[in-house]
């Protein structure tokens, strides 16, 4: 998924450039506005999910049990 999200942002960038010489070089109108827009969009949301720290599967709830912690680091509960 890391991987899809690198390769969304780098199209995002090409996609960038192309409709930044396109505004540059005269092109008027709400479509190239909209596409840099669109642009910065996805160079955002990718940015967003990459710098969220990558999640380890040992460490997820499964059927709602808690994770293994293993017999080196007991799990612990807290006091209701």
């Amino acid at each position: 998924m890391r991987g899809l999200a690198t390769a969304i942002m780098l199209t995002g960038l090409l996609w960038e450039a192309y409709w930044m010489a396109r505004i540059a070089w005269g092109a008027q109108g709400t479509l190239p506005l909209l596409a840099f827009v669109g642009g910065l969009l996805a160079i955002a949301s990718s940015t967003a999910y990459l710098s969220q720290p990558a999640r380890s599967p040992a460490h997820q709830r499964r059927n709602g049990h808690q994770p293994y912690y293993g017999r080196t680091w007991p799990a612990t509960r807290r006091a209701r």
